[in-house]
């Protein structure tokens, strides 16, 4: 019966069975009781009572779900018992125990460094913020109209980069949905532009979730690839629209930014542009992203910028 009901075998592995209990030694423990030895060995009784509950429901012969409980060596352990039943009849129970204290140690420091890691950019992101809104108000208090543009602009890419911790932040694999951060950032300069020229942001298709080190430089590219067409594509009081149009497989994303504007100057060269906005979208392009981008007219009026950034890093 299930009261009586004695281990006649357990396997060789005394080294694990130390964390478990302090009886390694095979004949002894061969010699106890089974469901009594389970409840001695587990710390919490509530625990305890229901592992040996479970020893006891596959000794009658009826299936028992699996229980993790810790040991009084401080040790996690799994526990399951499976009935025997050879020709129909409950004949005893096999119990495994297993030791997942490592398991369970390592489970808590990836959750612990998860955990970290948002902490972190948590913090970046409201130390940006506070940056960012000193940059809003010094453009506020300047008389200088070149400055208060270029501190605008600071403070247009430092709130870009914010969002993308801010993302970063929620995020439990380090991985970040392009399309939310730029869902939030694109309506920002449609919004400005339609202020003062009446030209729209429309976005096509989807650029997908990226790991952390690609979503910050390219947030950035894109939010100045599509404040150069605002800014230089269309003239002042003219209304228009900048597409960013995109395609991804599963070795690339592809995004074109593209215009109806009036089309590059002559003469135009990405390597040799003194445009601050170009230099630092040349410069994460080739540095972070190792993608390729060119800029080219569009037949029959405009621009497009074409960028592509591989998605899988070579070691």
């Amino acid at each position: 019966s299930a009261s009586t009901a004695r281990a006649r075998w357990c396997s060789p592995a005394p080294t694990r069975c130390r964390r478990i209990t302090a009886w390694v030694m095979r004949p002894i423990l061969s010699a106890c009781t089974l469901a009594p030895l389970t409840r001695s060995l587990v710390a919490d009784p509530f625990d305890a009572t229901e592992v040996a509950q479970r020893i006891r429901t596959a000794l009658d012969g009826n299936p028992s779900m699996r229980i993790e409980a810790e040991s009084r060596r401080g040790a996690a352990v799994l526990f399951r018992a499976l009935p025997l039943r050879p020709l129909g009849k409950a004949a005893g129970a096999l119990v495994l125990v297993r030791d997942v204290t490592e398991v369970k140690r390592r489970d808590r420091a990836l959750l612990s460094k998860d955990a970290t890691i948002r902490e972190i950019h948590h913090r970046v992101k409201n130390n940006l913020q506070t940056v960012a809104a000193l940059l809003r108000l010094q453009a506020r208090r300047t008389n200088n109209a070149e400055a208060r543009d270029v501190l605008q602009e600071s403070v247009r890419r430092v709130t870009s980069i914010a969002l993308v911790h801010e993302t970063l932040s929620m995020s439990v694999d380090e991985r970040a949905n392009l399309d939310d951060v730029l869902d939030q950032v694109f309506p920002m300069l449609s919004d400005v532009a339609t202020a003062e020229t009446g030209v729209n942001v429309r976005k096509e298709g989807k650029l997908g979730v990226v790991s952390a080190e690609l979503a910050t430089p390219l947030v950035m590219v894109l939010t100045e690839l599509v404040q150069n067409a605002l800014e230089h594509a269309y003239p002042a009081g003219d209304s228009g629209e900048v597409v960013v149009r995109a395609e991804r497989s599963a070795k690339y994303l592809d995004v074109v930014v593209s215009d109806e504007g009036r089309g590059l100057p002559p003469g135009f060269s990405l390597e040799r542009t003194e445009r601050l906005g170009l230099q630092i979208v040349r410069t994460l392009v080739e540095s972070e992203l190792r993608g390729s981008l060119s800029l080219r007219r569009r037949d029959p009026r405009g621009t497009e910028a074409i960028l592509r950034v591989p998605l899988r890093r070579s070691r």
